[in-house]
């Protein structure tokens, strides 16, 4: 991938508001609003995020200078946004995996 307009041409190749901003914004959109229901129900989500977020950034690649792709497809890049939600709710689940901690120390406050 290539991005055309950066917001420091001179210190990165990638595009800071992408990688840095709307990547971890939208992780933590698809963690907060995950549902809790069954497993049908969030597979449906994950499918959506990854399908809208996929199609933006292919109309994104088709319709503006902001996305280049060089050697990329936009099959890869759901790939991609799948592995990092799927890592985001792992760690997710891990750091708040014992929730009598965080109670106890709102309790102590």
């Amino acid at each position: 991938m290539a991005y055309p307009l950066r917001e420091f041409p001179k210190s990165s190749d990638l595009n800071i508001a992408f990688k840095v901003v709307w990547t971890p914004v939208a992780s933590g959109l698809y963690y907060i609003y995950r549902p809790r229901e069954n497993n049908l129900t969030k597979c449906f989500y994950f499918a959506a995020w990854i399908s809208l977020l996929t199609l933006i950034d292919g109309l994104l690649a088709a319709n503006t200078e902001l996305v280049n792709y060089v050697h990329f497809h936009w099959s890869l890049m759901a790939i991609v946004l799948s592995i990092i939600f799927l890592s985001v709710h792992g760690l997710a689940r891990w750091f708040f995996r014992d929730r009598k901690v965080f109670k106890k120390e709102a309790s102590e406050q």
